[in-house]
């Protein structure tokens, strides 16, 4: 089980922010992590020129005083709160806040034409991150959230495997049925065949070896074993479910794009909730 010494919460004061900090409400509780910190960061790349350090502070005054009002918020959960107006360069700042054992709370928005600021966050870090999506709440109101199905996708790596304990843990604590899924994919496998007989002995192949590791791992849940591309037949099981569990491989965000990475595809196209773990 993942256990933070802190939970820190990206706000952007965006229609997000209110299903932001629920979902650190309710991952807090399910932690027992009583510590957050609520940041928000005032990006330059380069020093801004002088005449404009009388707006800029201006503008750090308004953004500090709306953090400590939320926070008050916060704190009537019986939590510690603190709060980080960040100002400078964005990756720098988020591996200096994130160094020790954190868990990071973020809400995810995408951008055709560019990369956001959250997907590049996802980028830089490598620490757990909730990545909250799509559901827009109206007020603060962690009770409402009710995760009862939980989907994780495996390759039996050793960190799809970390990812599938932690997805067991949180099974077992909100006694949520958990479904794990492993994926052949037969898009490669094609690459490597091209006789229709040899393509489907393999898949069968690949199928079995896949089932006696099931047999081993994931005693007492449910799982399947599919054929197709892994992030389309995922996206697909990820519709039953309130929240998908999945490593990240052990790379960056940045690195997992290069690669063609799954657990890249279900975070970008997906509309749940997703612990990535590292």
């Amino acid at each position: 089980m993942i256990t933070p010494k802190k939970i820190i919460v990206g706000i952007d004061f965006k229609k997000l922010t209110n299903t932001v900090i629920s979902y650190s409400l309710w991952i807090s509780n399910l932690l027992n992590c009583r510590d957050l910190s609520l940041f928000h960061i005032l990006e330059y790349n380069l020093t801004p020129p002088s005449y404009l350090m009388p707006y800029i502070s201006k503008e750090k005054e308004k953004i500090e005083k709306k953090l400590s009002l939320l926070a008050e918020t916060v704190r009537n959960y019986n939590l510690n709160v603190e709060t980080k107006l960040i100002f400078g360069r964005l990756i720098e700042s988020i591996n200096e806040i994130s160094k020790d054992n954190v868990l990071m709370v973020l809400g995810l928005k995408s951008y055709v034409t560019r990369p956001s600021t959250s997907e590049r966050i996802l980028r830089g870090v490598k620490i757990p991150i909730l990545i909250v999506q799509a559901e827009d709440f109206a007020e603060i109101s962690p009770e409402t959230i009710n995760v009862s199905k939980i989907l994780c996708p495996i390759d039996f790596s050793s960190n799809s495997l970390r990812a599938l304990e932690v997805a067991k843990e949180f099974s077992k604590k909100l006694e949520a049925k958990l479904s794990i899924v492993y994926v052949v994919p037969e898009n490669k496998v094609k690459g490597i065949i091209e006789e229709p007989e040899g393509i489907s002995k393999y898949l069968e192949y690949l199928k079995e070896d896949a089932q006696h590791k099931m047999e081993k791992i994931a005693t007492g849940f449910d799982y399947e074993i599919l054929a197709g591309i892994p992030s389309d037949e995922i996206l697909k099981k990820a519709k039953e479910v309130d929240l998908i569990i999945i490593g990240s491989k052990g790379r960056s965000y940045a690195e997992a794009i290069f690669v063609g990475s799954v657990a890249e595809a279900v975070i970008k196209n997906s509309k749940k909730s997703i612990l990535l773990i590292p």
